[in-house]
């Protein structure tokens, strides 16, 4: 028995092999593993490419796709934890949310703290329209914003308007 007819033979067990693993998952409902399946899929490609080779007795071209499945398979391991610690030193981190007092509120929207209603509305209108984020400002400073007039509000009495 020839190395090539052996190498053809373990590439076709494993191409086997994982076809029965694929449909035994998906028959099952489960769908972990799939980045671990398409690593192992492209591995069986590759053995299966240099056991075409071997068995053709061209050893040095089927030695050439071996090392290049090795470089191949090093330089996306080498991007996919690139891509990972790239995405982590990138992520947004929330700020600590912590329910404003009623100083920072009456500062934020540039009042007294013992503003009446009618005062605060138009204070938080003023700066809403301002600071929208469809007029260029941030989602931030209008969740600010409606905060701060949530907090001024909270201890007034309850007035009918058409906020």
């Amino acid at each position: 028995m020839s190395l090539g007819f052996l190498a053809l033979l373990l590439a076709g067990v494993g191409a086997g092999w994982l076809l029965w693993r694929l449909a035994r998952s998906q028959a099952g409902g489960r769908s972990e593993g799939g980045a671990r399946n398409v690593t192992m899929l492209k591995a069986i490609v590759w053995f299966g490419l240099a056991a075409v080779l071997f068995a053709a007795k061209l050893w040095p071209l089927a030695f050439m796709v071996l090392i290049a499945a090795g470089g191949v398979s090093a330089i996306e391991m080498w991007r996919d934890r690139a891509v990972k610690e790239d995405e982590a030193a990138n992520a947004v981190s929330k700020p600590p949310s912590r329910i404003m007092d009623l100083a920072e509120a009456a500062s934020v929207l540039g009042v007294a703290e013992n503003a009446n209603a009618a005062d605060i509305r138009a204070a938080h209108k003023k700066l809403i329209a301002q600071t929208h984020p469809d007029k260029g400002g941030t989602d931030y400073l209008a969740a600010k914003i409606n905060e701060a007039r949530d907090v001024m509000l909270r201890g007034q009495p309850a007035l009918d308007s058409d906020e």
